[in-house]
């Protein structure tokens, strides 16, 4: 029995004053940036994000690049300063809900570089907050993201630095808003419930 998992009401399109982002996004001075939410486990591939980040910023300087949840290894850390990306990096202390949701709506783009999925949570909160994603062409991630997120081969970074960059330029548009936040919303708590209950009343007695 498949039972999706749900995404939590924080996770919506509604803009909220009070979530605390703007605190979070100082540092930035208004400056666009990309969004990654993930830990630093070798399938998250941060290599691939570090990477495709610093290409990107060879013509946009001004971009930045917000991480979270990760504890960077040393040898993550050396790539970021091997990169000269350091300066352009941002990782705050974990958020609380309201918080990463309000990153999520502010993002130029949520990119899930994995290459291994179990299901694709940021994927699903990302969408329902009306976020453009970009995530690895995964079973998991097309199961979960559909028609509503752009899809590139886990691990190239050359064709994940082409689509990114053709985001950004417009060249290459993102799935209308409306569709995404309607993907992310179809994924509910009391779906999930609803499919277990069910799933139990039938069985034999």
């Amino acid at each position: 029995v498949l039972a999706p998992l749900g995404v939590g009401d924080e996770f919506n399109e509604r803009p909220d004053p009070d979530d605390g982002t703007d605190a979070v996004l100082a540092s930035l001075g208004g400056r666009p940036f990309l969004l990654h939410v993930g830990s630093e486990i070798p399938r998250k591939r941060l290599d691939v994000l570090f990477d495709v980040f610093a290409r990107l910023r060879a013509n946009r300087p001004e971009l930045r690049l917000v991480q979270q949840g990760a504890a960077l290894s040393a040898t993550q850390r050396a790539q970021v300063d091997r990169l000269g990306i350091g300066d352009a990096l941002i990782q705050p202390p974990k958020l609380e809900r309201t918080s990463l949701a309000g990153l999520y709506r502010r993002a130029s783009l949520v990119l899930v570089t994995s290459e291994a999925e179990g299901f694709g949570i940021p994927v699903v909160e990302a969408l329902a907050c009306g976020a453009a994603v970009v995530a690895s062409d995964l079973p998991v991630l097309r199961e979960v993201g559909g028609s509503a997120a752009l899809y590139v081969p886990a691990g190239d970074v050359s064709a994940w630095t082409a689509i990114v960059r053709a985001v950004l330029d417009g060249a290459v548009v993102a799935p209308p808003r409306a569709t995404r936040v309607a993907r992310g919303r179809s994924f509910s708590w009391d779906e999930h419930a609803r499919t277990i209950r069910n799933a139990y009343a039938s069985l034999p007695r």
